[in-house]
């Protein structure tokens, strides 16, 4: 083997790596702009658990107050005296 092909085997590999570095900074692009499409959905979601916390404290206040029952009675009681009585009654 003459020196010459031994420099041109030693170019080929350089190539190749060369083509590897660059086919993996492109694989490395590809995946950063992925993460940041990812990255975008993220506050899409913490709206939606915001959402659904509130929806489960309203849910929760619905069955907390489900077996209590409101009841406003207002009484006028009026004698020769204009005494007058009035209430209200929570059960």
């Amino acid at each position: 083997m003459a020196y010459s092909e031994i420099i041109n085997e030693i170019q080929e590999q350089i190539q190749d790596i060369t083509a590897q570095i660059t086919a993996t900074n492109e694989q490395i692009a590809g995946k950063l702009l992925e993460i940041e499409e990812l990255e975008a959905k993220i506050p899409q979601f913490d709206e939606q658990i915001a959402g659904l916390q509130q929806l489960r404290t309203n849910a929760q206040t619905l069955i907390d107050s489900a077996g209590e029952h409101n009841i406003n009675l207002n009484i006028n009681v009026s004698s020769g005296g204009n005494t007058a009585y009035s209430g209200s009654s929570k059960v």
